[in-house]
């Protein structure tokens, strides 16, 4: 018989410290008891069942036979219970739970285990809602959860590793007219392992006033000032100080559903994903309507990704729309993922494509949870003029960071993002700064790549309409 060591009995073999647990035996076989006794080294188990009386009895004469043949080791102590029968233990003890379901597990935790590790089914009660009931108690969760027809999730938690789960950054400036909705609508949900970072960019108006009135009557909102530098630098001092072991980022002009970040965490922490996004809304505001825009939310990144080539595909067909997800604090750090201070606008560009160039696993829930303001006086979206050109700068620190990776894959992707990119200005551009601008695209896209394999992969990637587009830019 060849036995696998799985999470479990890997964890059980690191904390040989921990004497003491409790294995809940959901569906699995006798095969698998065998497997955890076989690695592990407990000397105080309780084997906690839903199963009869009889099939205990059975189960027990395997296991002291198994043991009486050499095969496995049991505990010193080793006890049979059933649900109804176990009343916790005294001192520091795991939970293992195998195969079981969510209800079942619930109903143990009140006991109050120090650790948590194993795994459950999908089901009504998730892994996220055992971590929030026990996140206060546990030191650590590791929890994995079988779905039907597509690969397990696991949600792996250490306490005090962060002091936040959490954080939101808002770089606010001149927003007085919008600020209070935005904060009503993240604020309602009442977690108190949230923080917000209000980070004000040398704000003129009542915008910070505003904050500081919310702030009094919240604990978790933090007012940051500076003086102005633009959006990127107000997002990166955010950024620097958070607390959370995810992030994410709003505009505080817009607002959200309030249930969207909620949402978010408990799909990154699941499956601790890199990224979680959800989908948005364009609200317009002269007439108050909104409607879902446009966007690609699709599998497999519904179900969750964690194919690194995959996600690559997402620097091409994803929008700039970062504020729509959070992103795992220690992804960022590690990959020196940071926003470009001297950029003043569509800082969130380079972010969006090094978040996807480098994140190893990525879900997506097809929910339309953030509403973007659109018709706002003064909002970088409506730029037509030589403000276009921050493209390029944009452009030079991601020939740099992208470049250098020599990942043709992730180059043609980036290539396609440059294209669009130069697209859309090329749309929306004066007359009077088009040929500059054409000028210095042309050279932008020759910068990683010569103009054919462009061309071929335009075709493949984003059709012959747009590689005609591509043509006639190189050739004006």
């Amino acid at each position: 018989m060849v036995i696998k060591m799985e999470e479990l009995e890997m964890f059980c073999a690191l904390h040989q410290d921990i004497g003491k647990a409790v294995i809940v035996i959901g569906e699995c076989g006798f095969e698998r008891l065998e497997e955890i006794f076989s690695f592990t080294n407990m000397s105080d188990c309780t084997l906690v069942f839903s199963w009869t009386k009889k099939d205990i009895l059975v189960l027990k004469e395997r296991l002291w036979n198994d043991q009486a043949r050499g095969i496995i080791t049991l505990p010193e102590k080793l006890s049979f219970l059933s649900y109804y029968e176990f009343d916790g233990m005294e001192e520091e003890w795991g939970l293992y739970p195998v195969n079981c379901s969510g209800h079942e597990l619930l109903a143990m935790i009140k006991y109050e285990p120090a650790y948590i590790v194993g795994s459950i089914k999908e089901g009504q009660i998730s892994a996220y809602k055992i971590w929030e009931k026990c996140r206060n108690t546990c030191k650590e969760i590791h929890l994995k959860t079988w779905r039907a027809e597509r690969p397990p999730v696991s949600l792996d938690w250490k306490k005090d590793s962060y002091e936040k789960e959490l954080s939101i950054v808002f770089p606010v400036y001149n927003v007085e007219n919008y600020i209070e909705q935005c904060i009503r609508s993240v604020t309602a949900w009442k977690a108190d392992y949230v923080e917000f970072l209000f980070v004000s960019d040398g704000s003129k108006d009542a915008s910070a006033d505003i904050i500081r009135k919310y702030a009094r009557n919240d604990k978790r909102i933090l007012l940051i000032e500076k003086e102005n530098g633009g959006c990127a630098s107000a997002r990166q001092m955010g950024l620097e100080r958070v607390r959370g072991r995810y992030v994410g980022f709003i505009d505080p002009d817009d607002f959200i559903e309030i249930n969207m970040f909620h949402k978010l965490l408990r799909k990154a922490m699941e499956g601790n994903f890199d990224i979680s996004l959800c989908g948005y809304k364009e609200y317009y505001e002269n007439s108050g309507l909104s409607r879902n825009a446009e966007d690609y939310i699709v599998q497999p990144y519904i179900d969750g990704c964690y194919d690194a080539n995959k996600i690559k595909e997402l620097v091409t067909y994803s929008r700039v729309a970062i504020w729509r997800g959070i992103y795992r604090t220690e992804f960022l750090r590690q990959n020196n993922i940071h926003f470009y201070t001297n950029i003043k606008r569509f800082d969130d560009l380079p972010f969006k494509v090094e978040t996807f160039a480098f994140a190893k696993s990525v879900v997506m829930l097809p929910e339309n949870l953030y509403y973007y303001r659109l018709e706002r006086e003064g909002q970088d979206v409506a730029a037509n003029d030589q403000r276009l050109y921050v493209h390029f700068d944009i452009f030079a620190y991601l020939d740099q960071s992208i470049g250098r990776t020599g990942n043709q894959q992730l180059i043609d992707y980036y290539q396609m993002c440059k294209l669009q990119t130069h697209r859309y200005a090329l749309e929306k551009i004066q007359d009077k700064y088009k040929k500059e601008y054409l000028d210095r695209a042309r050279k932008d896209l020759s910068a990683l790549m010569n103009e054919q394999r462009t061309y071929t992969m335009t075709c493949i990637l984003l059709g012959n309409e747009v590689a005609e587009d591509f043509r006639t830019i190189m050739q004006e």
